[in-house]
């Protein structure tokens, strides 16, 4: 008994708890799935952030590229302004030189009186030709001086303007050489950012990555109790299948000793029907041997009639033919026996509502024989709170009993106008498998199981 109630609270219990686990463990799929898009959408967007890094580089290297040309240019602009203000201090030095032979020319010519030495010259000279010479060299010597003073006044302005120019291209340079620096921080900054953006969606991706693997983990130890409990579900199902397979084979020791019964009966009954037969038959006999000595004497007959009457009496009445019955002996008290039927089988359900039924009738074409064989009544007569039995493949109204098991029911009412019984039922292919379900059918050639 205790075998049967763990084996069926085992598969009931499975049952239940593997449901659960069973769609958890499914669960797992989707949950790693969006973990997988998530990370798909986080390395896209490092790649697009990527992208934007890229294009920041490439212009603070273009950027950088022009600082650096600048920066050349701005060097051979040093250098350049180095030359110049050398040039610019031997340009002043003969100035300034140039300015002091002027000077001292002017003072001459105020001293001395040099242009009257020049006149002198003239009219000291040997000839014509010795005039015309002193004449030339003066006038060479007065040119020269004119040009002297041009070429001074010439390189004191492309002194200025060279000084100018020089200073406006490095002005330029410098201006230019800021603006690219600014740039070039600007970029960086933006670079910067999106090294940050890039880094937290890098962390994201790692952390849904251990999300991930987290989840896989869960979903492997999720798989392994799944199998654990299937597992269990196969060895429980096992079990039951050997317990039913026990509990058939005693039905089937039950009905054949019920069969054996049963031709027992039968075979009693036959014998007192002959031995009834017998004894009227000597009955009879008797009683035409008493008329005969009757007529004969008077005498005779009184005491023939006495001892006729005498004979009647001594002979046994005869025994009626038995209704056949499918019960023998006192019946077997189930009803503190718990029921030992798996949860949902329609055995539980009727075991529940009628606990006088067996504990170990088996399946349910079985209940009959297992019924009669522990001495209760079993006929074709429906009544109330009776149990009815349906073979294998039978007609339940409308549908028809497992093949295999059978189908039983319990009797809630009988209305003898129609022929119907109606019964409550239990069983896995009901709405509510642990009953009651409640249908109204024929009566006719079904099996009762009275209490």
């Amino acid at each position: 008994m205790k075998k049967s109630l763990l084996s069926a609270l085992l598969v009931c219990s499975i049952a239940v708890s593997a449901v659960p686990n069973i769609a958890f463990a499914d669960n797992y799929d989707q949950q790693i799935q969006e973990k997988d898009q998530k990370i798909s959408d986080l390395q896209g967007k490092q790649s697009d952030v990527q992208t934007q890094i890229d294009g920041l580089t490439a212009e603070i290297a273009t950027v950088s590229g022009k600082v650096n040309e600048l920066e050349a240019k701005q060097e051979k602009l040093n250098q350049d302004t180095l030359k110049l203000q050398d040039k610019i201090a031997t340009l002043k030095v003969r100035i300034a030189k140039r300015n002091e032979v002027i000077k001292n020319q002017a003072r001459d010519t105020q001293v001395k009186g040099q242009a009257t030495n020049y006149v002198s010259a003239v009219l000291e000279a040997d000839s014509l030709s010795d005039v015309v010479g002193r004449v030339q060299a003066m006038t060479t010597m007065v040119k020269a001086n004119k040009s002297l003073m041009e070429q001074q006044k010439a390189d004191e302005k492309a002194v200025e303007a060279k000084v100018k120019d020089n200073e406006a291209k490095v002005a330029e340079i410098a201006a230019n050489q800021k603006e690219l620096e600014t740039q070039k921080n600007s970029i960086a900054n933006k670079q910067a950012e999106l090294n940050v953006v890039k880094a937290n969606y890098a962390a994201e991706q790692a952390t849904a990555e251990q999300d991930k693997a987290k989840l896989k983990k869960d979903q492997e130890a999720a798989k392994a109790e799944q199998a654990r409990i299937l597992k269990e579900q196969e060895a429980a199902a096992k079990a039951q299948k050997a317990e039913q397979e026990r509990q058939a084979k005693e039905a089937a020791k039950a009905q054949k000793a019920f069969e054996a019964e049963q031709a027992k009966a039968a075979e009693d009954a036959a014998k007192a029907q002959e031995q009834a037969k017998e004894s009227t038959e000597s009955s009879s006999t008797t009683a035409s041997s008493s008329t005969s000595e009757e007529s004969t004497t008077t005498s005779s007959s009184t005491e023939a009639t006495e001892t006729s009457s005498t004979d009647n009496s001594s002979t046994p009445t005869p025994t009626p033919t038995p209704t056949p019955s499918t019960g023998g002996g006192s019946k077997v008290d189930h009803t503190g026996s718990g029921n030992m039927y798996a949860v949902g089988q329609c055995t539980w359900y009727v075991k529940s509502v009628a606990p006088w039924a067996g504990t170990y009738w088996g399946n349910g074409c079985q209940w009959g024989a297992s019924a009669a064989a522990d001495g209760f009544q079993v006929d074709g007569s429906p009544a109330p709170g009776s149990i009815v039995v349906f073979g294998q493949g039978q007609s339940v109204g409308t549908w028809n009993a497992d093949p295999v098991y059978g189908h039983v029911a319990y009797v809630q009412s009988y209305n003898a106008s129609n022929n119907t019984i109606t019964i409550t039922q239990g069983g896995m292919g009901f709405p509510t498998p642990t009953g009651p379900n409640t249908a109204t059918l024929s009566a006719a050639g079904l099996q009762y199981i009275h209490p």
